[in-house]
């Protein structure tokens, strides 16, 4: 088959026989839910200028391992989770997004100006909120949610899943099929509904990821999923910097930034058009080719 469209032949493989794939899924699991706890701590510690992305990506997994299979599971273990891992993204986007626009600007601006020590004092009042915010957490308490979690979510696959039915290629089937609808109807000026884009896609990243761990290795899919979302991400990027700068500084202070912003998202623009609508297109030709 080609290795194109390996991820239907994986996901067909689980309907005949989940238990092929649930020891891959609990090790994926405890592998995040461990990495997770670590990189809670690396930005406690400061290790490192990547902790709050590595953070926050753990976090990304984690939710995607959850949607996994919460559809067998009504559980209150997994919607307690979520909602805990999702308020550790939501406490640390606002660090992300500064330290997203620092690494731009440094690149554009140099080190010293009145920008960037803005963002700069920005970036570190945000992380020290967060920070507070993870001291407040009680590891142990996350640790045990999401063991919980995890136990509930397997039990109740177990229990509820039926043999040969085509559950989770069809999952996937609707939920690509949606997310490039929308691409396709989305005004490329959209910023916001092309973020929501990016995040449902990210979702299929992860869950792709996951299928990736049966065979040991990364799936096509998954680093087409990621293309997309590193587009998307710095499309969005670049707009919420641009918004920020005109609200903060003097229009005359920042022109010659602004011009490096536009020129940035013209590129940007063009890969939107371009590569981005080229990949969806190959990811929905190899579904079609197994429908």
């Amino acid at each position: 088959m080609d290795g194109r469209s390996e991820i239907t032949k994986l996901l067909n493989d689980i309907s005949a026989n989940p238990w092929m794939f649930l020891k891959e899924y609990i090790e994926y699991f405890d592998k995040m839910k461990n990495r997770l706890l670590k990189n809670i701590s690396n930005v406690l510690d400061e290790e490192g200028v990547d902790t709050v992305h590595d953070m926050r990506t753990s976090c990304r997994r984690i939710e995607a391992s959850i949607d996994f299979l919460e559809e067998f599971s009504k559980h209150e273990s997994s919607k307690e989770a979520k909602k805990k891992v999702n308020k550790i993204l939501k406490k640390s986007n606002k660090s992300r997004d500064y330290q997203v626009h620092l690494d731009f600007l440094k690149k554009i601006e140099g080190q010293n100006n009145e920008i960037i020590d803005y963002f700069e004092k920005k970036y570190s009042k945000e992380k020290e909120k967060l920070k507070i915010y993870l001291n407040s957490l009680k590891i142990s308490e996350l640790d045990h949610l999401l063991e919980s979690c995890l136990s509930f979510l397997v039990f109740d696959f177990i229990q509820n899943f039926q043999i040969n039915d085509p559950y989770f290629a069809n999952l996937y089937t609707k939920e690509f099929e949606e997310v490039y609808k929308e691409f396709k109807n989305t005004d490329r000026s959209d910023d916001r509904k092309l973020h929501k884009i990016r995040i449902k896609i990210k979702d299929l990243r992860y869950k792709t990821e996951i299928l990736g761990a049966l065979k040991g290795e990364t799936l096509p899919e998954e680093d087409m999923f990621k293309q997309i979302q590193d587009i998307l991400g710095t499309h969005h990027d670049l707009i919420v910097l641009k918004k920020m700068l005109v609200k903060k500084f003097q229009e005359n202070n920042i022109i010659p930034l602004l011009k490096e912003i536009d020129k940035e998202l013209i590129q940007i623009q063009g890969k939107l058009k371009v590569e981005v609508n080229k990949i969806f297109e190959n990811l929905y030709d190899n579904i079609s080719q197994e429908t």
